[in-house]
């Protein structure tokens, strides 16, 4: 059984020549880029992580400084990025069973993403990983250190992806519902998007649909939430009119991902936990209270309430009254005074969050 260090290599050598910026230092919530990278292997557990540096290399090893990696500098860096996976392939040691190899540029690859990696690696016996998001291969790959002799003794013509290419039965593609495998930052306008996206600490759509499909969420439940995100933002944008803004993003990928577990006990719990766990706790909060939800009548409207209302509005894929879809569910449990006084509380807190938007925009929604 596997059970070798496994290391990544961080490829933070280059000019950034056609960014016009140095790559490295891009800022995403305060920290550089080269920092961010550093910080999400060390939370994936990542054993021992080097970084090679050429172009402002000794600025590069001041950041780093304290972050316990190990700096390495490549005095050849104008050659080109192969040269750098060289150096630091030639780094590796008889501790290390595995490595990944990590461009400097695409900066915000999850925890998750490198350690679903890690765990085909264990599981699947071959020995070079590629991520792959809507079938586009992207990085980090994940190389098995038995390829360090072919990559060291390599020309380096096309690069490390031309080499790798010539294994290809010792290969496997990971799905992974991370877009930001395949987003680097080449130019301004790449690195405006990673920012945008960091920014938004929520799934994009596709994103949250292929998010879904890695879950085996049922069509049915899938249709369901599409449509419930669909009245949120409906929702959102009544309430824009009357200058009041939420964040848009968190509450659609919710909205989107609000039965993620459905079926299971506890699914709002056990969706939230599920958003926690990939990176977005801001989503998981608040599909944590599509259920129940407790409202502030006089406070500002929350995404929590749109959810909640948004969810309660729609059976399967249609829209629905409150009081038709109150009724229809009393008809159902029409014995049992237990649930009936579940279903009465809840239904009475969407209309709560209906009056509250009243309140708020001073006119009804179309679903009333």
């Amino acid at each position: 059984m596997k059970n070798g260090k496994i290391a990544s290599i961080v490829l933070a050598a280059g000019y950034s020549s056609r960014m016009n910026s140095f790559k490295p230092f891009l800022e995403f919530g305060g920290r550089t880029a080269v920092e961010t990278v550093v910080n999400t292997l060390k939370d994936a557990g990542i054993e021992k992580i080097i970084v090679v540096v050429g172009y402002r290399g000794s600025e590069v090893e001041d950041k780093l400084k304290d972050s316990g990696v190990i700096c390495i500098r490549n005095e050849n860096y104008s050659q080109g990025m192969y040269s750098s996976v060289l150096k630091g392939v030639k780094f590796l040691d008889e501790s290390i069973e595995a490595f990944f190899i990590m461009p400097v540029d695409i900066p915000l690859v999850k925890k998750h993403t490198l350690e679903l990696m890690k765990r085909e690696y264990r599981r699947c016996g071959k020995g070079i990983l590629y991520p792959v998001y809507c079938g586009k291969r992207g990085h980090p790959p994940l190389i098995d250190i038995k390829y360090r002799h072919p990559i060291l003794s390599g020309s380096g013509e096309g690069g490390l992806e031309r080499m790798l290419l010539n294994f290809p039965e010792d290969s496997m593609e990971v799905a992974v519902f991370d877009s930001m495998v395949i987003m680097d930052m080449d130019e301004k306008k790449d690195y405006n998007a990673l920012l945008n996206h960091y920014l938004s600490c929520a799934p994009n759509r596709s994103e949250c649909n292929a998010i879904l499909k890695s879950y085996n969420v049922p069509e049915n439940i899938v249709r369901h939430c599409m449509e419930v995100a669909r009245v949120s933002l409906e929702i959102l944008e009544h309430l824009k009119c009357c200058g009041h803004v939420l964040d848009a993003a968190a509450l659609e990928a919710a909205a989107m991902l609000h039965d993620i577990a459905k079926g299971e006990k506890n699914h709002d719990m056990k969706g939230a936990a599920i958003l926690k766990e990939i990176g977005y706790e801001r989503v998981g909060y608040i599909i944590s209270t599509h259920i129940d939800l407790d409202v502030d009548e006089n406070g500002m409207i929350t995404e929590n309430e749109i959810l909640y209302l948004a969810d309660k509005l729609v059976k399967g894929d249609r829209v629905m009254p409150l009081e038709e879809r109150r009724a229809q569910y009393m008809s159902v449990y029409n014995e049992n005074m237990e649930a009936q006084d579940k279903i009465n509380k809840r239904f009475d807190t969407a209309g709560k969050i209906l009056q509250k938007i009243k309140r708020i925009s001073g006119k009804g929604l179309i679903y009333e």
